[in-house]
């Protein structure tokens, strides 16, 4: 979409979509997930205020993210995770206000009420412009310094104005709805407040942005648009991917996967280059390449915590590969584990199959046998080969603590079956 073409278009019939800004599913999770973070602020004595201080931090590196990709023409939402700004354009912002409040309550002080008054409403109409020149340029001294913002607002014109009642408007019923939510609520309120605080803040540099945006030419910016963010984990990932993509839609599954597989050979790649390359695989029929790929892939997600990524993959090849096992004992054994707790035990057993042969040192064998007994007996009907597999294990690891239940197990199964040598 070509925004410069909107520029001359007033502000009020945009204003919804400028408020609506943050009302995205990932920006509005994003924003509910700080605001609970909030309740930390609770914390006795110091910490209560750090934390305070990390909320508003995150805050206003949301809205500097939102200012500053606005004013480059990027007019969507961001998630959590595309997060450009750091933690010094939010302490930045932070400060900024901070002054200006610590000046307002000091002049109320020692000047009185008249005094403060027109201080706020200098604060009222020059923050919008230092908030600006701050983001853009960085520098406190030039975001404080007055000369700066009349060349500013001299150049933009009466648009400023509109922007800055909206602004006033916004901050207020912002105020006013986090007041009834920590007044009605109590110490719960926080919550809701800061959601409002953060959605108002976040709307308001957006509607900020939009204003240098569309005056970019008589401010000197130069808005070229911002850097696009990497589809996947990085540029080179997504230009590797195209290709492959490319390949693929020519009827090449195979030169695909070879693609990405150069990606594997260097620093990595991200899960989704994975599951691609899989499945260019098996377009290919390669299944050799992807029992071989499939071995080191689940156990790079296990390492990481994704047990249940690395199960679903460990499940669908083991359905595409007869005699797919994977190779390091303790993996397995989180595996069947987390597949009997899921209820599939089918896969809990198969898994665990000729596990006692391959690995007869691991500590993990007699969790892993008398998990896969108890499923053969209970849940598969397969009640002779539970109770060889109990036999050998009561043998095998006699003093083990899964040898009490192995042998109580393995007496109501012979007496199923008949005598212990039937």
């Amino acid at each position: 979409m070509n925004h410069a073409a909107r520029r001359p278009e007033p502000l009020l019939p945009r204003l919804p979509s400028l408020l609506a800004y943050p009302a995205t599913k990932a920006m509005l999770g994003f924003m509910a997930a700080l605001a609970l973070f909030r309740l930390l602020a609770h914390a006795p004595n110091i910490l209560g205020l750090l934390f305070e201080l990390a909320f508003w931090v995150m805050g206003y590196k949301l809205a500097v993210e939102a200012l500053v990709n606005t004013a480059h023409g990027r007019y969507e939402a961001l998630h959590g995770e595309d997060l450009m700004a750091t933690d010094g354009d939010g302490v930045e912002q932070l400060v900024l206000g901070v002054l200006a409040a610590v000046a307002l309550a000091a002049t109320a002080r020692w000047a009185g009420l008249a005094p403060a008054l027109v201080l706020m409403a200098a604060i009222v109409l020059f923050m919008p412009a230092a908030v600006m020149l701050l983001s853009i340029n960085h520098s406190l001294a030039n975001a404080l310094n007055p000369l700066a913002w009349f060349a500013l607002i001299g150049r933009v014109g009466l648009p400023y104005f509109g922007v800055v009642a909206v602004f006033t408007v916004l901050s207020i019923a912002s105020e006013a709805l986090q007041w009834v939510f920590e007044s009605t609520l109590g110490w719960a309120g926080i919550v809701p407040a800061g959601f409002v605080s953060l959605f108002a803040l976040v709307a308001g540099y957006h509607m900020l942005g939009d204003l240098i945006h569309r005056h970019a030419a008589v401010l000197g910016l130069d808005i070229t648009p911002a850097v696009q963010r990497a589809t996947y984990a990085n540029p080179v990932e997504d230009a590797t991917m195209a290709s492959a993509a490319e390949r693929a839609g020519q009827g090449d599954p195979a030169a695909a996967a070879e693609l990405l597989a150069g990606l594997f050979r260097g620093r990595g790649a991200s899960d989704p280059v994975h599951e691609q390359y899989r499945r260019y695989l098996v377009a290919a029929g390669q299944l050799d390449k992807l029992a071989a790929h499939d071995r080191e892939y689940v156990s790079s997600l296990m390492v990481t915590g994704k047990d249940k990524a690395a199960l679903a993959v460990a499940t669908d090849t083991m359905a595409r590969v007869p005699g797919f096992q994977l190779d390091l004992p303790d993996q397995i054994a989180r595996l069947v584990a987390l597949a009997a707790r899921q209820g599939q035990s089918q896969l809990a057993v198969a898994l665990a199959r000729d596990f006692e042969a391959r690995f007869p040192q691991s500590p993990d064998l007699p969790d892993v046998a008398l998990a896969a007994a108890r499923l053969q007996s209970e849940r598969l009907g397969q009640d002779a080969a539970a109770r060889d597999r109990l036999r050998a294990l009561v043998q095998s690891h006699p003093g083990h603590p899964a040898a009490v239940p192995a042998r109580q197990l393995l007496t109501a199964l012979e007496q199923v079956l008949g005598a212990p040598g039937k």
